[in-house]
């Protein structure tokens, strides 16, 4: 079987999360194409099942085309016209509901595409992810302490990246997901935070 851990490989579920909009279904056809061609190639082992998550709160024509768990979107208003805030809330619905067979978890995005088979680089309980140099949270030093107070360390703790591309242990997401969605939902309330972080608030 492909479950998670079997004969020595650390297989991970790769999910998407997405909108159910014209543009994001294609992104997502044809990202899952790409992924299910790495998966067969040699050093595609480490590559399990996949998952778009759907947000819009109902299934639409490709639910047979492409594994697909439907999420309810956030409470009418909630996302403030910023629809990414329903990734973490959606992240949240799928991890408490779905099974899912694998150790792991990639948190991809329905615009990556996949050119050659992806191992799983997490090691030893830490996640492996990629830094992005627009993310910067010394800058922004004074609005972040509002949501991640002085007890907690260094502004330097809060690592410079996105939910995405990220490979990480299924149980470690499990719980962080809530506090996740509770802070984006948080920062995106504060107007500050909102204009310091624009687009980027939710990675």
């Amino acid at each position: 079987g492909r479950a998670g851990g079997t004969g020595g490989r650390r297989l991970f579920h790769t999910a998407v999360t997405a909108s159910g909009s014209v543009y994001n279904t294609w992104q997502c056809r044809v990202m899952y194409h790409w992924f299910k061609q790495a998966r067969r190639r040699a050093g595609g082992a480490d590559m399990g099942g996949f998952t778009r998550i759907l947000h819009s709160g109902r299934p639409d024509e490709f639910v047979h085309e492409i594994p697909t768990f439907v999420a309810d979107p956030l409470p009418d208003g909630a996302d403030q016209g910023y629809i990414v805030l329903n990734r973490p809330w959606a992240f949240v619905q799928w991890l408490q509901k779905a099974d899912i067979p694998e150790e792991y978890i990639l948190m991809a995005e329905p615009d990556h595409l996949i050119v050659k088979p992806i191992p799983n680089l997490s090691r030893d309980g830490r996640a492996a992810a990629f830094p992005f140099f627009y993310i910067e949270p010394k800058k922004y030093e004074k609005v972040l302490r509002k949501f991640f107070p002085e007890k907690e360390g260094p502004i330097t703790n809060i690592d410079p990246i996105g939910n995405s591309p990220v490979i990480i242990e299924k149980e470690s997401l499990s719980r962080i997901a809530p506090t996740w969605m509770n802070i984006s939902l948080a920062m995106k309330k504060d107007p500050e935070a909102d204009k310091a972080f624009g687009w980027v608030l939710e990675m």
